[in-house]
């Protein structure tokens, strides 16, 4: 009966294709064996509650610097038993600074925001500091071991995360990055800034999802989740 329908349809000139599963991150974890996720920008834990909610069952370590959703953070990964939580900021060199909290804690960031991240979401805006501490990811995990996957969410800081993770880099297995399409804070990157960077480091993009839409043009992307993986020669000769 399946093929008298597509031959049926054939003729009307449709075809019938299976389509394969999209890959996702979960799948990518399960590929490269990943069993340590070092989750930075990590806000209340809503990276590591999926990736449980998921299946994934190894180490989770988490940075967060803003105090008050770190607690909320902490309490999480205590009730875990396999997630560890750090309270502090990482960038390029170790250092006090201000992170600009907003209204929506999900978009404080150490970098003022431009005018237009309040257009796209009125909850986006500053409305006070809160001196924090940064340190460099090559510090605090000076050696890293295992299968590693690296996730930066640190709205528009994700260079200066990498710069302070030039030897942990290394080691990682895959990177996840949250980059911009439209700059919602100051002194960002672009997105082929990013490809190039990840480059030089050994990465080439496996993955790019969708993160969220312009409200005043729905079909427009602000922002993409792009999952690096670590370059394969024999996937990349031609690179």
């Amino acid at each position: 009966m399946k093929q008298f329908i597509r031959r049926s349809l054939r003729r009307l000139g449709v075809d019938i294709v299976r389509v394969r599963n999209q890959p996702d991150l979960v799948a990518f974890l399960q590929d490269r064996h990943i069993d340590v996720v070092v989750d930075v920008g990590a806000n209340v834990g809503q990276f590591g509650k999926l990736l449980r909610a998921k299946g994934y069952r190894g180490k989770i370590v988490s940075f967060e610097p803003v105090e008050s959703v770190f607690k909320s953070l902490e309490t999480t990964a205590r009730a875990d038993g396999n997630w560890v939580a750090h309270h502090f900021a990482l960038g390029a060199r170790s250092e006090t600074s201000t992170i600009n909290i907003a209204a929506a804690s999900t978009y404080s960031s150490i970098l003022p925001m431009n005018d237009v991240a309040v257009l796209h979401d009125p909850a986006a805006a500053a409305m006070r500091e809160e001196k924090i501490e940064i340190k460099r990811l090559d510090d605090v995990l000076p050696n890293p071991s295992g299968n590693i996957l690296l996730k930066i969410d640190t709205q528009g800081y994700e260079r200066r995360v990498l710069e302070g993770a030039v030897k942990g880099l290394s080691m990682m297995k895959g990177v996840i990055m949250e980059l911009p399409i439209i700059h919602l804070y100051k002194g960002t990157w672009a997105v082929h800034e990013a490809i190039e960077y990840m480059a030089d480091a050994g990465f080439v993009p496996a993955q790019i999802h969708p993160v969220n839409y312009h409200l005043m043009d729905p079909l427009s992307l602000i922002e993409v989740d792009c999952l690096f993986r670590r370059c394969d020669k024999r996937l990349d000769s031609s690179s």
